[in-house]
C-alpha cells in the first residue's frame, strides 16, 4: 500500500510540473507564426509598421484579436487556423505591457 501511495505521488509530482512546460509551448509555436507570417511586413523598413509587442495590455491584444480583420491583415489572417491564433495571441500575451516578466518579476 505505501508503495502504491509513493507511486501516486509521483505521478502526481511529474503531472503537476509538466502541466506548465506543455502549456508553455504555445507561445513558442506563437512565435514561429510570427516570424514566418507578420515579419515579412511587420519589420523595420517593412510595408507595415514594426510591431512592439510591449505596446499594448493584454486585454487590447485579445481585442485585437477578437475583431474582424481588414485590408492587408484580411488575407494571412484568413490563412491561419484557430490553433495558430490561439498560439499567436499567447505569445503576444507573453510580451503585452503588463505581462510581470517583463517587469522584471521573472
Amino acid at each position: 500500500m505505501k508503495r502504491v501511495c509513493m507511486a501516486l505521488f509521483c505521478v502526481l509530482l511529474v503531472m503537476v510540473f509538466s502541466v506548465p512546460v506543455m502549456a508553455a509551448g504555445n507561445w513558442r509555436d506563437g512565435k514561429k507564426i510570427y516570424k514566418s507570417n507578420c515579419m515579412s511586413c511587420h519589420k523595420r523598413g517593412g510595408e507595415a509598421k514594426r510591431l512592439k509587442l510591449n505596446k499594448f495590455s493584454k486585454a487590447r491584444w485579445t481585442k485585437y484579436f477578437s475583431e474582424e480583420k481588414k485590408g492587408k491583415h484580411t488575407e494571412p489572417w484568413g490563412e491561419l487556423t484557430e490553433a495558430q491564433k490561439k498560439n499567436l495571441l499567447k505569445y503576444f500575451h507573453k510580451y503585452a505591457k503588463d505581462d510581470k516578466q517583463i517587469l522584471g518579476c521573472g
